[in-house]
């Protein structure tokens, strides 16, 4: 087993005997010494910020870097003590707001489908939300390290969701889809060129997957926008509709302008929250050919 994997397997297992905000605050911890010695995530994430936050200062963006690397150490963390999770303490740590939108669109009858993006704890809410009964699969790749990767899939799945994976999961997704389920889908990494659209995210071109739009317009299921926002030890789970304000009903153009219409809608939530998103992904690796590269990439 590697040391990643016997780490993490025995953190699965002493994690939640704590309480969720000596949980949360273990993370943080390990945020900061990632920052700490972590000098190439570090690097990136102060690249992306200086793109999407110029106007702030070094310190301000150095500052709201290393909250982004405290919330991935609360994220691992919380999700390794989400087995404690249960009626009561998901009432202690969490609550819901918009869940008539989802409702709503299950009620449709046409499955539904979650965009949301690797903001505040999304491991955590995609847990929550098969726990109060929503019939969840969330879309996901594979972690490099099997033993990690075991560990994941037993803590996605504990609560009931089911985990289709990323490789050839449009036919599994379809499939949930029409059966009346949720599937969630993060939409904000890079992606290949061949496989994106590449639509504005903080005024830069940003490699986009089109699966979310791809799967709304084969199957007709609803849109559903989901924002995990961090407020102190708790989290404020956010269900919104998706803003289509001007996207065409020409099929030919609706992939790529509901793409760009939830990308709109991460970006306007992470400017309200900017320490809760992933800094330390470089979004904008992959170019549009033609692309004014303004960063120099």
């Amino acid at each position: 087993m590697s040391i990643a994997g016997s780490f993490t397997h025995a953190a699965a297992s002493i994690i939640p005997r704590l309480s969720f905000p000596v949980a949360s605050s273990v993370g943080r911890s390990l945020g900061s010494l990632a920052w700490a010695l972590d000098s190439r995530h570090r690097a990136v994430a102060m690249k992306n910020l200086f793109l999407a936050f110029p106007k702030l200062t070094e310190s301000h963006r150095r500052q709201l870097a290393h909250k982004s690397f405290q919330q991935v150490g609360r994220t691992a963390v919380e999700m390794l003590w989400s087995t404690a999770l249960n009626d009561q303490t998901l009432g202690d740590i969490a609550v819901f707001e918009g869940r008539e939108f989802l409702d709503a669109a299950i009620a449709e009858g046409r499955g539904a489908l979650i965009t949301t993006a690797h903001f505040g704890n999304w491991e955590l809410m995609g847990v929550a939300l098969a726990h109060i009964g929503v019939p969840m699969n969330v879309i996901a790749r594979t972690i490099d390290d099997p033993q990690v990767e075991s560990v994941l899939h037993r803590l996605r799945t504990r609560t009931g969701a089911r985990v289709i994976h990323k490789h050839n999961g449009v036919r599994p997704a379809l499939r949930a889809l029409r059966a009346g389920e949720v599937v969630g889908v993060l939409i904000d990494q890079n992606t290949l060129p061949s496989q994106a659209s590449f639509v504005p995210f903080f005024g830069e071109m940003a490699a986009t997957t089109r699966v979310s739009a791809q799967l709304h317009v084969r199957s007709g299921a609803p849109l559903i926008m989901l924002f995990c926002v961090p407020e102190g030890t708790r989290y404020r789970f956010v269900i919104e509709p998706l803003d289509t304000t001007g996207v065409s009903t020409s099929e030919t153009d609706r992939v790529e302008q509901l793409t760009a219409a939830m990308t709109a809608q991460i970006e306007r939530h992470i400017r309200l929250c900017p320490e809760a998103w992933l800094w330390i992904h470089d979004r904008w690796r992959s170019r549009p050919p033609s692309a004014d590269q303004k960063t120099g990439r």
